[in-house]
């Protein structure tokens, strides 16, 4: 996230915190600013797969790396080469999934 990123809970929060002020009047529009920030987009993603899923996903490719790299050392194929780099390009990135990590 950058570095001007704040959470959304935490703005609400400030102007939830001015509202209980007394002589709040210069922030007449408030609630209607913090309506409008709970209908903000979260700025953190939500994870689109499980962790079971995610585990499931990188042990069907990793099956599948297995093969092909079997396969290879038997008869070298250039397609089979290119299906075996995407392959683990796909594989560190449902890697960086489990770890939560952003893509980058």
């Amino acid at each position: 996230m950058g570095k001007d990123t704040i959470y959304r809970q935490a703005a609400i929060d400030a102007l939830m915190e001015i509202l209980d002020r007394p002589n709040h009047a210069e922030f007449l529009y408030t609630d209607e600013v913090c309506k409008a920030l709970n209908e903000l987009p979260s700025a953190q993603p939500e994870q689109r797969y499980t962790e079971e899923e995610l585990s499931v996903f990188a042990h069907g490719i990793s099956l599948s790396l297995l093969s092909k790299r079997s396969a290879q050392r038997w008869q070298y194929d250039e397609d089979t080469a290119t299906e075996i780099k995407f392959l683990e390009r796909l594989y560190k990135k449902v890697g960086a999934d489990m770890r939560g990590e952003q893509d980058g």
